[in-house]
Formats: structure tokens, sequence, C-alpha cells
């Protein structure tokens, strides 16, 4: 079993952008024109998929319940130095596919217990971008009449997608492998901001490179700056 703090790091970080799906939550017409807000979820799938990568398929399992109002609750279940920790959510079944849909959104919500998918909430309202080719469709009606449309989801930011390596004359700088070391040496603050010096001569970066690499220390730190570096 991986280290605990690592395996959160993983399992807590972005999806790629085919594992993300979209649902309108509002819809109507202005000034004659169709309009969608949207939100975002990660899928059910690439959920078990995470969690079989990071713990393997003996470490983890889930269960569901009835709510205590309808519905279902799901408990997401991780074995963690050999005792199982269990975060529960549920949901309502939904208007299509009741029992299918009920349960796979308190798996979702339980999901998020966990930290998975969790920056989602922090995303703007987002609206759609309807048109012709567009990838979802939907029924948007009021007073004066009802129309499908189809409709694209909005781009996500990129601090919402995957980390990608630093390139660098070609090669690249292994983030996963930089944050990993962060973690198994339990640097502070302090401590990574000498191992981002140490880096930035070792591997010669340039200013945008320097900037892009403490961008990403800033992340892991949750903070706008990793502070002031000394060359």
């Amino acid at each position: 079993m991986k280290d605990y703090k690592i395996a959160m790091k993983e399992l807590q970080q972005p999806f790629n952008e085919e594992d993300i799906e979209w649902r309108v939550q509002k819809c109507g017409f202005k000034g004659g024109k169709p309009w969608a807000m949207v939100f975002s979820y990660v899928t059910n799938r690439a959920i078990m998929e995470r969690l079989d990568d990071i713990f393997g398929i003996a470490n983890w399992k889930n269960e569901f319940k009835p709510g205590p109002s309808g519905g279902n609750l799901c408990g997401i279940s991780i074995r963690i130095d050999g005792e199982w920790l269990t975060k529960w959510d549920g949901a309502e079944n939904t208007n299509y596919e009741p029992v299918k849909g009920g349960l796979s959104d308190a798996m979702k919500r339980a999901a998020v217990q966990w930290g998975i998918g969790r920056y989602l909430y922090h995303l703007e309202v987002g609206f759609a971008n309807i048109n012709k080719d567009g990838r979802y469709t939907q029924k948007i009606e009021d007073k004066n009449g009802m129309q499908w449309v189809k409709w694209d989801p909005p781009q996500l930011p990129e601090w919402a997608l995957p980390q990608k390596d630093i390139k660098i004359d070609g090669s690249e700088l292994d983030m996963n492998e930089v944050l990993r070391k962060v973690d198994q040496d339990n640097m502070t603050k302090d401590e990574s901001i000498a191992y981002y010096n140490e880096l930035c001569k070792e591997y010669r970066l340039n200013e945008d490179k320097k900037k892009e690499l403490a961008a990403r220390f800033a992340e892991y730190f949750n903070e706008k700056t990793i502070g002031e570096t000394n060359e």
C-alpha cells in the first residue's frame, strides 16, 4: 500500500475531459434565444478506475442502502493500514431510470466525500454553447413554446485539467515524481522552495519554466505563490 498522503493527493487530482459529464441545471429563452446553465460531474467509470489504480481492486469497495427519506445511500470504503474507512453520501432517485440513476448519483456524491472530483465544485457557473453540431441534446421550453437544441459544455479552466509534465528541451520534468518526493520527504514550504531552486538550476530553467514550476508547487500548497526564491 502506497503512502497515505501520496494516495490522497493522487485521488483528488483533476480528471481528463473525457471523464467529465455535464447536465443542464436550468434553461430557458432570453430574447427569443435558448440558453442553458450546466454543471459537471465525474463519471462513475472514471471514479472506479481511479480507485483501482491508486488502491488496487482489493483495497476499496462500495455498498448501498436505502436513504432515510427515499433514494439511496452509498458508502465508499478504502483499506488504509489494514483498517477499513468508509465515507457515506446519498441521492434521490432520478427521473430517468430512477433506481440506476439514484445509485449512480449516490456513489458520485460519496466519492466527493473522499475528495474525488471535489475541485469541480469550485467552477464558476457555466453556460452551454448552443450550436447545431453540439454533443448533447436538451429540450427547452417556456410559455412561448418548446425547442430541442444541441449544445457543447463550456471550456474547463487549466487548473481543472490534469497536470502536464514540464517539457524542457524535448525532455520532461515529471511533476508526479517531483510532488511524490515532496510528500515522501514530508517537506515544509521552505524546504520545497529549496528543492524548487535545485530543480531550476539542475534543469537550467528559463524564466517562463521557472514560473510554470513555481505555479505547480503553489498549487500543491494551495497558495497563490510558494514565496520568493533565491537563485
